[in-house]
């Protein structure tokens, strides 16, 4: 499949935008809530770590999906001139792993002892985080989603979105779609939901809308956040 779709109609990629505004909103926010716990107080630093953890593995699982659905199949069928903005895309998931992996050593340690320097340096590495995601999750939208919706079919893309669901585990799948309702446009929302039966449609939003108030009154102070 070539640049020039062979489909009818252009794939919808906003989803993705959804997905986006949970991972800008939660590490934009992160190392304010780092910086917030008061030095020794291992009860605080729990909370704020068990939340980060959640949005990392989901940050992991999503960018684990594109590498293994979407990445090979742009670069098979983009022209030669566009594949490097796809590798450019590897290369700040590349990055961003990186931070992660730092994070994911100094976190722990810092939830059980959580020193002046340890939240100092943690803190550091979550604005370094939220600057190079900012920009990869940018890029990609500028950049990569006109072309997926050209060159992924929607049999295609239903299955990246349905790989980065399986990734989050069941009893956080409320919070983490109250995640991305907060501020994911509500009509893309229901799309989301569309192929789902009726009970489901109408009771998720609820129970996401609940779980994420509640989580966020815990972990930011409010539930606007």
């Amino acid at each position: 499949m070539s640049t020039s779709t062979q489909n009818e109609q252009l794939t919808d990629t906003r989803e993705m935008l959804v997905v986006h505004s949970l991972f800008r909103r939660e590490l934009r926010l992160a190392s304010g809530l780092v910086r917030g716990v008061a030095p020794g107080d291992a009860r605080r630093a729990g909370v704020v770590s068990a939340h980060l953890g959640l949005v990392e593995d989901v940050l992991h699982h999503h960018h684990a999906s594109e590498d293994d659905l979407l990445w090979p199949k742009l670069l098979d069928r983009v022209p030669e001139e566009i594949a490097p903005v796809v590798r450019l895309m590897e290369a700040q998931h590349g990055q961003v792993d990186v931070l992660l992996a730092r994070i994911g050593v100094l976190r722990p340690q810092w939830t059980q002892d959580p020193t002046t320097e340890r939240g100092a340096e943690l803190a550091g590495l979550y604005d370094e985080l939220y600057g190079g995601l900012a920009e990869h999750l940018g890029d990609e939208e500028t950049r990569v989603l006109p072309l997926v919706a050209r060159c992924i079919t929607a049999e295609e893309w239903n299955e990246l979105g349905e790989a980065g669901r399986t990734g989050i585990p069941r009893k956080d799948m409320a919070l983490v779609f109250g995640m991305m309702m907060y501020e994911g446009d509500p009509e893309v929302v229901k799309i989301m939901l569309a192929p789902a039966p009726l009970p489901v449609r109408v009771l998720v939003p609820r129970l996401g809308r609940r779980a994420f108030r509640k989580h966020s009154i815990a972990v930011h102070g409010t539930a606007t956040p």
